[in-house]
């Protein structure tokens, strides 16, 4: 009987030792998103911009300068923020059932989009590639921007709240 009780207290101590550890990761990661939601203001702004203006004028030299190097900012930001949020923060979110499946579903649906647009610009070089591919890609930069942004203000007030309510209540 003693065996049983002993392995019964070892196994809820290491449950409790792994729901701590996967909020502790799930902490951290909520704080490293609203970091970089905070960092992406201004890039978003010049992003929009150039992909607007290269959308219309692809020849707009400066502009495709400010493409490119907002293109290089933005990409592992968007590569490091889609898979922690896909692969960490929703499954746990739901599992742990601070976040409805609508919301969860929307989120992803949300990613799915922006990984779509983020096609558009693979392999793309925005100072040397012929104006017909670089007015396209402008726009889908544009559309980038705008429904990432639209995506932080809905993560601010959704999500990270949802997070933090979760993980320190």
């Amino acid at each position: 009987m003693r065996t049983t009780n002993m392995t019964t207290v070892r196994k809820h101590s290491a449950l409790r030792t792994e729901n701590r550890a996967d909020a502790r990761k799930i902490r951290n990661l909520t704080v490293e998103l609203s970091r970089e939601e905070y960092d992406l203001g201004m890039p978003l702004l010049d992003t929009a911009v150039a992909g607007v203006i290269l959308g219309f004028k692809p020849s707009d030299r400066e502009m495709r300068t400010q493409a490119q190097r907002c293109w290089e900012i933005l990409k592992p930001q968007l590569n490091q923020h889609l898979l922690s949020e896909d692969e960490t923060v929703l499954p746990w979110a739901e599992g742990a059932g601070g976040l409805s499946a609508e919301v969860a579903n929307r989120i992803r649906k949300s990613h799915r989009e922006m990984r779509g647009l983020i096609g558009k610009l693979v392999g793309v070089s925005f100072e040397e590639d012929p104006d017909r591919v670089v007015s396209v890609a402008g726009r889908a930069l544009c559309a980038l921007a705008v429904k990432l942004d639209d995506l932080i203000d809905s993560e601010e007030m959704r999500l990270l709240p949802a997070l933090r309510r979760m993980l320190f209540a």
